[in-house]
């Protein structure tokens, strides 16, 4: 987390240090700063004047687009697509609303939260946070607001309610930019964040309606199991077929018939590490045969344990996953399932062996990212691994964090082959189950608010939410869920029926310039790490070298004595409004040399992890998309990713 806004501000938001002398006109400093720039959001589809209150029409700007102000002439102001003063035009003021940060806020589509609240001011969010009794209070505001939806009379404070069914950002980006924040505290519990929010979406007048391949009723889910093949694990790899082949039984003449597939992937280890192993992964029955229970016999059927054992007792885990992740065909899957089934821990990204150098939570962002899919884990705790159990345990309850729930993590005490084999078969089944309500109502039951329950202390739980959870992202993919038909509000980034809860995710817009000037970055800055490893002194040095060589302003690099990281790429003003602040952002040259040579390593390990984060999502086409209708070409390609990806 050390680098984490510095570099990314650094590589991809260089644009707001202090403007070249050279420059014939900058735009407006922030009112109390010295060192950002006033910067607007476009509100609708407008055209640009070359004067203030010309006639002639001018250049057509887009819903969400960025420019700096320049100038303000009564109701008229003057913005420019970037800071070099050039192509300046003049909009009203009222087509616009300042925006000085640049991340946003998208909803986190989830099946045990309610729809959210947007609100016309902030007061009414505090009525209910600083109540005994948030959830009753919020509960009227929903009906309320439900009752004008309906075609009653309008909420006096709701503006509108988010939908119930999740928006498929690639199709229909549903952002939120943040405006301004506050941090208030519930009287009953924790922390939140109070949000003034624009919400600016790709359904503004003049772009195009997403299109629709698929009905909503149709929905089939995928759950691809990853089992490991080493020796000792032939007792599971039976257990397997057992439990898979009843669920097909089940599933035969009922409402997902056909409409439920399971694939397999076998994984063994690096055969770096071990070649006599014969495979390091190997794919035994893709989702097209998974649907016909004959094919996946028959592919688990010749699934064998290795004749030959691993280097040591970890074994690389997240290869498996990585496979089933790019080679199944997810695309005619509305469900989303991996099933890692293993005895031993994974090979975590700082170990010599990882084929992957991923960590546990990268690989779960990038699973949730790739394919908005749910990892479980079923994890063989013999008597064996009794060592390895604390820190695989661990790696897997992270592996299989998801929004909202909690972890997918399904401990087999003793590895017992009758327990692994009803709990597979208990997964099959309410996987199952979930698909053929879903079908037979046609999408109607998982719309159903009044059927969001606690998760409760059930074993199965957070699969039943993880399952409902992609029901309704599917449910928004296929009817084109849409934004409310509003632009300003204000909302909280906690449930108030349960606070620990978020229906929020905090992102940042990035381009794949800026994604890959951050991954070059954070390779310089690794690199100066190994070389300067006994001399923790010269390696703040060249990483405040780094900051200067990137930024297009290095005169901006402060001179003053032992500056924090902020500081010393003058971004601290920018730093101090954001909602989201990284502790590790103060830290100073004589901080880091006090730092103990393994807490360094730690922080450097975990760069190493990001790069491997960012190359992935780069390489992932799908995901870039031309949001704001300026043209596919790849410079207008963006990526909303998480903030918490950031270094």
């Amino acid at each position: 987390m050390m680098l984490r806004r510095i570099l990314l501000l650094i590589v991809g938001l260089a644009v707001l240090a202090v403007p070249a002398l050279a420059q014939s006109k900058s735009p407006l400093p922030i009112e109390g700063k010295t060192s950002l720039f006033q910067r607007v959001l476009i509100r609708e589809r407008i055209e640009a004047r070359a004067e203030p209150e010309s006639e002639t029409p001018g250049q057509a700007l887009s819903p969400l687009q960025v420019f700096f102000v320049y100038d303000r002439n009564g109701e008229w102001m003057q913005i420019g697509a970037d800071d070099q003063g050039e192509d300046l035009l003049w909009i009203p003021e009222t087509a616009a609303v300042a925006w000085n940060q640049n991340i946003v806020a998208t909803l986190e589509g989830s099946d045990n939260v309610g729809r959210v609240l947007f609100f016309n001011d902030i007061d009414p969010i505090y009525d209910i946070i600083e109540s005994e009794n948030p959830a009753s209070l919020a509960k009227d505001a929903r009906d309320e607001a439900l009752a004008a939806e309906q075609g009653g009379e309008p909420s006096e404070t709701v503006i509108a309610l988010g939908p119930r069914e999740t928006i498929d950002q690639r199709q229909n980006l549903y952002v939120m930019p943040i405006l301004s924040t506050e941090e208030a505290v519930f009287d009953i519990g924790p922390f939140v964040n109070l949000l003034h929010v624009a919400v600016a979406s790709a359904n503004a007048p003049n772009l195009p309606a997403p299109s629709v391949s698929q009905a909503p009723g149709d929905l089939k889910t995928a759950v691809v199991f990853v089992v490991d093949t080493t020796i000792s694990m032939e007792p599971y790899i039976r257990a397997t077929r057992d439990a898979l082949q009843e669920v097909y039984r089940e599933i035969d003449g009922s409402d997902a018939t056909g409409a439920v597939s399971f694939g397999l992937v076998g994984y063994r280890d690096n055969l770096q590490a071990a070649p006599e192993l014969g495979y390091d992964v190997q794919t035994f029955v893709d989702l097209n045969k998974g649907l016909d229970v004959q094919n996946f016999l028959g592919g688990i059927d010749a699934m064998e344990e290795a004749e030959s054992s691993s280097k040591n007792f970890r074994e690389d885990s997240y290869r498996g996953i990585e496979h089933a992740l790019e080679d199944m065909d997810w695309s005619e899957f509305g469900g989303r399932f991996i099933v890692l089934v293993t005895d031993a821990g994974p090979r975590e990204f700082d170990d010599e062996y990882s084929s992957t150098g991923l960590s546990a939570e990268s690989l779960n962002r990038i699973v949730r990212e790739r394919i908005g899919g749910a990892m479980a884990v079923m994890h063989l705790r013999t008597q064996r691994g009794a060592k390895d159990h604390p820190s695989a345990e661990a790696a897997y309850k992270q592996l299989t964090a998801f929004p909202n729930s909690a972890p997918l993590y399904f401990p087999i005490q003793n590895g017992d082959p009758g327990v692994y084999t009803e709990t597979a078969r208990k997964l099959g089944q309410i996987v199952a189950q979930q698909t053929s309500a879903y079908r037979r109502s046609g999408g109607d039951d998982v719309l159903n608010e009044d059927a969001i329950v606690e998760e409760g202390d059930g074993q199965f739980a957070g699969l039943n939410t993880a399952s409902r959870t992609m029901q309704l992202a599917y449910l928004g993919r296929t009817e084109g869920a849409r934004a409310p038909d509003l632009f300003e509000a204000y909302v909280a980034d906690r449930d108030y029926d349960r606070t620990g809860l978020k229906p929020l995710s905090i992102r940042l817009l990035i381009s794949k310039a800026d994604l890959s000037n951050l991954e070059e970055a954070l390779r310089i800055i690794v690199d100066q790490a190994e070389r300067n490893v006994v001399n923790p002194d010269q390696f703040f040095a060249q990483v405040l070298g780094v900051a200067a060589d990137m930024s297009r302003r290095p005169d901006q690099v402060s001179r003053q004595s032992d500056p924090s990281l902020a500081e010393a790429v003058a971004l601290d003003e920018y730093l101090s409004d954001l909602p989201y602040k990284s502790q590790i952002m103060a830290i100073t040259e004589d901080d880091w040399v006090r730092l103990p040579i393994s807490e360094q390593q730690t922080i450097v390990n975990g760069l190493y992890d990001k790069i491997e984060r960012y190359r992935r999502y780069n390489e992932s086409t799908d995901q870039w998309v031309d949001y704001l209708g300026a043209g596919p070409q790849a410079g207008n390609l963006l990526y909303p990713m998480l903030l918490d990806d950031l270094p």
